[in-house]
């Protein structure tokens, strides 16, 4: 029954949007500029029959993997040690703190500069995009661990490596999760811009080359396929932390 709920009110939310899609672009914003999702459906069909866009969601795709997989890593190991060593906090904080509200779009020119057009760029762009937000959550889920959970371990004669293993990163557990959700977005925010610029391929490339030569429908299409895409991830990246950290979600989140 819970199900049936769920899913009547996903059908209701995407069916509601694509009527109000199909509204404006019929009586409020010239079909030019906004096509109705009939034309972007027939658009996309041949897209996806030649393998346009499978072979582009693929590049992209893979970038973003080894992007969010490097930055989520690092930035929970310095989560970690930042939030459990307070000397290396304090040193390393105020650097952290300047570089991360350096967006991914900002470094583009330094990515390039660096790493040239190659897959290196964007994989740098990637990861800076991911790095910090997975970073700040580790260092908020390891300090917020309760004191009641670590007095009651030290009560009961536990060592301090059995602390950090059983009690510390347990319970830092629910807040990694949650910068890793939020950094995924963040990894598809950073490609885009990468791949516009300094890409022969990719989402990024096709939406710029659509956009150049003014094909809103085309531009619409990857613009559709892009939110799937990340709607995709993020339905998969829960059902994979749901299932695999369940106990520690449930246990440690209160």
């Amino acid at each position: 029954m819970d199900r049936l709920r769920h899913l009547g009110l996903f059908c209701l939310s995407f069916g509601s949007f694509v009527v109000l899609w199909q509204l404006a672009s019929t009586y409020l914003v010239s079909q030019h500029l906004m096509p109705p999702p009939g034309n972007v459906l027939r658009t996309a069909v041949p897209m996806l029959a030649t393998a346009e866009i499978p072979r582009h969601v693929a590049v992209s795709l893979a970038r973003v993997v080894v992007g969010f997989s490097l930055g989520s890593a690092l930035g929970i190991l310095f989560g970690v040690l930042m939030g459990r060593i307070r000397w290396i906090h304090d040193l390393l904080d105020p650097v952290l703190e300047f570089f991360r509200f350096l967006s991914p779009t900002a470094m583009i020119p330094i990515a390039v500069i660096w790493f040239g057009i190659g897959e290196q760029s964007k994989y740098f762009l990637i990861f800076w995009g991911t790095f910090f937000i997975v970073l700040i959550n580790a260092i908020h889920g390891v300090i917020g661990t309760p004191w009641a959970r670590l007095r009651a371990a030290e009560c009961l004669g536990a060592t301090r490596v059995q602390i950090f293993t059983l009690i510390v990163l347990p319970s830092a557990i629910p807040a990694v999760v949650t910068g890793m959700r939020v950094a995924l977005a963040s990894s598809y925010l950073s490609i885009i811009p990468a791949e516009i610029l300094a890409a022969d391929s990719g989402i990024g490339f096709l939406l710029q080359q659509s956009s150049l030569l003014l094909q809103t429908n085309r531009v619409f299409v990857v613009l559709a396929v892009f939110g799937i895409l990340g709607y995709l991830s993020d339905r998969a990246f829960q059902l994979m932390t749901s299932r695999g950290l369940s106990r520690y979600l449930e246990a440690y989140s209160a």
